[in-house]
C-alpha cells in the first residue's frame, strides 16, 4: 500500500487477532495495538494459534502497516533496578511479538529523567536501547516517540532523540512523530512556514529518513504547553489546516497516520470510543485533497 495510510489504535482484547476486525469496522488502512494492558507488567500469553491467526486475518484484510505501542509503565531512564529490568523485558516483549506478527515496529515512549536532566539519563538509556535490540533480534523496528515535555519525558526536542539514536548506531531504531506532543512541545507545525522549519530541526537533529510512523492527533491544548492531551481531528487548537500541511508535506508521504483521538461522543459513548469511524473519515479527507494537489503541482522535494 502506498501514499500515506490512515490508521488508529484498536483494541487487541480478546484475541490479538480481533484487532483486525476492529481496525475493519473502522475503515482504517493501518493499525496500532497493545499486547498487554498497557498500565500493568504483566506480558499477555499469545499463544501460536492466535498468532497464526493474526497474520491470516492481517494479509485478507487488506490493511497497511501494523504497529505494537508499548506499555505506559516503562522507562528506560528509572533510577530504580527492578524498573529498568522490567522495562527493558517490555520492549523485548513488545519485539519478539512484532516480528511474530509481522509488525512494522513498536512505539515507545523513551521514558522520564524526572527533573535530572537528559544528559543525567543518556548513558542509561543508550544501554538499554542497545540491550533491547542484542535480546530481540530480528527486522521489526522501535521508533521512540516525541513527547509533550510534561513530568520531565525524553524526547521532548528532536535532539534528545537524536542523541539516543546517534549513541546507538542501528538501522532498527526509529521516530514516531506525535503530533499532538510536538505541537505541545513547541513546535509549530500547524501551519506551513512553521512545519517547514520544524521538519528542517528534525532532519538536522535526527534525520527525515527516520521518520517512521506518524500519531496523529489534535491537541486540546495550546502550543508550547507541554501537556498531552489529545482532541478529535480538526477539533482542536491544531485544527484541520494542521493536518493538510502535514498530508501535503514530503517529509510525511508514505507514512502510517495512527489516530489515538477521544471520538466523537454519542449518546452510547458520551466521552467518545475513539478512534472512531468519523475520524478517519476526516482525516482521509484531508489526505485524499492534499494528494490530488500534488498529483496536479510539480513534484515537491524536501528542503535540507
Amino acid at each position: 500500500m502506498t501514499g500515506i495510510q490512515v490508521g488508529g489504535h484498536v483494541s487487541s482484547s480478546g484475541g490479538i487477532w480481533k484487532a483486525i476486525e476492529r481496525a475493519q469496522a473502522i475503515e482504517a488502512e493501518a493499525v496500532q495495538i497493545f499486547i498487554a494492558a498497557p498500565q500493568g507488567w504483566r506480558a499477555t500469553n499469545h499463544t501460536p494459534e492466535g498468532i497464526a491467526r493474526f497474520r491470516e486475518d492481517h494479509a485478507a484484510s487488506g490493511i497497511g502497516e501494523v504497529w505494537i505501542h508499548n506499555i505506559y509503565l516503562a522507562n528506560l531512564a528509572a533510577v530504580e533496578a527492578e524498573q529498568l529490568e522490567k522495562s527493558v523485558a517490555s520492549v523485548v516483549n513488545a519485539l519478539t511479538i512484532g516480528q511474530a506478527i509481522g509488525a512494522q515496529g513498536v512505539v515507545l515512549h523513551t521514558g522520564s529523567h524526572r527533573g535530572a536532566g537528559f544528559e543525567a539519563v543518556q548513558a542509561q538509556v543508550v544501554g538499554a536501547i542497545q540491550r533491547i535490540l542484542a535480546e530481540a533480534p530480528g527486522d521489526t523496528f522501535l521508533a521512540l516517540e516525541t513527547m509533550a515535555g510534561q513530568g520531565g519525558s525524553i524526547g521532548t526536542r528532536f535532539e534528545e532523540l537524536g542523541a539516543l539514536i546517534g549513541a546507538v548506531k542501528s538501522p532498527r531504531l526509529k521516530v514516531c512523530l506525535d503530533t499532538c506532543h510536538t505541537f505541545a512541545a513547541g513546535y509549530e507545525i500547524h501551519t506551513a512556514e512553521g512545519l517547514e522549519i520544524a521538519m528542517r530541526e528534525f532532519d538536522a537533529a535526527i534525520g527525515l529518513e527516520l521518520l517512521a510512523v506518524v500519531h496523529a492527533n489534535d491537541s486540546k491544548m495550546p502550543l508550547a504547553s507541554l501537556r498531552d492531551r489529545h482532541e478529535n481531528i480538526g477539533d482542536g487548537y491544531l485544527g484541520a489546516a494542521a493536518f493538510e500541511v502535514m498530508c501535503a508535506h514530503p517529509a510525511f508521504q508514505n507514512k502510517a497516520f495512527l489516530l489515538e483521538v477521544p471520538g466523537i461522543p454519542t449518546d452510547a459513548f458520551p466521552k467518545g470510543d475513539g478512534p472512531d469511524l468519523e475520524n478517519i473519515n476526516r482525516l482521509k479527507a484531508i489526505r485524499d485533497v492534499a494528494e490530488m494537489s500534488s498529483k496536479s503541482a510539480k513534484p515537491a522535494k524536501v528542503r535540507r
